[in-house]
């Protein structure tokens, strides 16, 4: 777990309870370092676990009362950090917001490597249409921390008091799943939403050699997922698809959100982020196993005159060698395609990470420094 998420926790403490109350958690959760937590470094999850289960005996405070504390403080540090302006931008809405939080989580994993970050999805109760989040993470006994996040997230960007109530917990199926229902709201007007379309004849003007060349990374599937039609540097990368016989699930395994890939789970989810990783063995690149796969992340779009579901997509790599290594060039990626440019800037970002990296290393150690040279002028001068 990345040191942000302690730091967070540390925020919530000290700003509350003073830093006394602070480092006598820490010292009960037995973590013994000096100053703060690194922010961009990795930490065992076990010292995150200590430290909430040393808060709760310290501070006397339920366990989920502290873990919805930390999730508006987790929420508001975030902003701080530099991200309020991509998390107001996320959605109109809470239910749009949730359904966009993937998306960001697979940004931040390409600037945090190693990231492990949960997953959501979103769908509908039956009876009344009320949301349901489905979230999934691989750390146990957090979701109240979701909680706080999902109610500060819609009380400061909506204007929306919601109640959020666990429906089903990990030991009734693989993941939590919450029902949350809007209390209150300052927003005036739903923003409406304009589907018209103009066209000025309804021939045929591409054919499918041309759309596989304007758009080299595509799957298009019909309702059995059997695929139709591939890109062409898909086709390349992955020369084992044989059309009308090769199904998606042959290739693809789901990275995010986290459902059985049907035809009817993907147009329920029509409006979600999809992240594919093609299965071991079926590129046929001279690298790496770790450089053996690939990840494509994009959208899904019903066709409906035909009904068969397109996967508009694009390679995602952290940086140019992530590119190469895998068999592709920049020059698969299309002109018109903003993945050269964040291709680009990726290489840009990775040496500045390092150097903030490096950066915050040395002046955690300066400070340590400074912290024994106070601790020697204390005994030269007693």
């Amino acid at each position: 777990m990345y040191g942000f998420v302690n730091y967070a926790l540390e925020l919530l403490v000290t700003k509350t309870f003073g830093d006394e109350t602070w480092e006598l958690i820490k010292k009960n959760a037995d973590v013994q370092m000096e100053g703060q937590f690194l922010v961009r470094q990795i930490y065992e999850d076990e010292i995150t676990y200590n430290l909430i289960s040393a808060a709760v005996d310290i501070l006397k405070i339920p366990a989920n009362t502290i873990l919805e504390l930390f999730g508006r403080t987790f929420f508001e540090f975030c902003q701080d950090s530099g991200y309020d302006k991509i998390l107001q931008v996320l959605g109109a809405t809470p239910r749009d917001f949730l359904q966009n939080l993937d998306a960001l989580h697979d940004h931040l994993g390409t600037l945090y490597p190693g990231m492990k970050a949960p997953s959501f999805r979103c769908t509908e109760r039956q009876e009344d249409g009320a949301l349901i989040l489905h979230y999934y993470s691989d750390r146990p006994g957090l979701e109240h921390i979701v909680i706080g996040i999902v109610k500060t997230v819609a009380s400061k960007l909506h204007g929306t008091d919601v109640e959020m109530n666990i429906l089903k917990s990990r030991e009734e199926c693989d993941h939590v799943q919450f029902l949350i229902t809007e209390k209150s709201s300052s927003n005036k007007g739903d923003v409406q939403q304009i589907d018209e379309i103009h066209t000025l004849s309804l021939e045929q003007k591409v054919s499918a050699a041309t759309f596989c060349k304007v758009f080299p990374f595509h799957l298009m599937f019909d309702k059995d997922l059997k695929i139709v039609q591939t890109g062409c540097t898909i086709a390349r990368v992955i020369p084992n698809i044989t059309v009308s016989t090769c199904t998606v699930g042959d290739i693809l395994s789901t990275v995010r959100p986290h459902l059985e890939l049907t035809f009817d789970n993907i147009l329920s989810h029509i409006n979600t982020i999809y992240v594919l990783k093609t299965k071991v063995g079926v590129m046929k690149v001279n690298a790496l196993p770790e450089y053996c796969q690939l990840r494509l992340k994009g959208q899904m779009l019903y066709i409906q005159e035909t009904n068969l579901v397109v996967f508009l997509c694009y390679p995602s790599v952290m940086n140019l060698d992530d590119l190469t290594r895998r068999g592709l060039y920049i020059s698969d990626i299309p002109l018109h395609d903003a993945t050269r440019d964040l291709v680009l800037m990726s290489e840009q970002f990775e040496a500045e990470y390092k150097l903030t990296r490096n950066l915050e290393f040395l002046t955690d150690k300066l400070q340590q420094t400074y912290r024994e040279l106070e601790a020697e002028k204390k005994k030269t001068d007693r």
